[in-house]
């Protein structure tokens, strides 16, 4: 019966810390519209422009 008891405690234990977590003084079980804001669009063009490589002119050789 001691053994129940203790494992039962530790379970116990165990199941309330993967609970809410409470990080810099905020609890994460509750979803609050304002701790998600939607964000705005991005632009949509590159962040970098794009470098066509430099073609070399063909040369004869007959």
């Amino acid at each position: 019966m001691r053994r129940y008891i203790a494992l039962m405690s530790v379970l116990a234990a165990l199941v309330v810390s993967l609970g809410c977590q409470h990080i810099g003084g905020k609890c994460d079980c509750g979803y609050n519209p304002s701790d998600y804001p939607i964000t705005g669009p991005t632009n949509p063009h590159p962040a970098t422009p794009v470098v066509k490589p430099i073609e070399k002119p063909k040369t004869d050789n007959k």
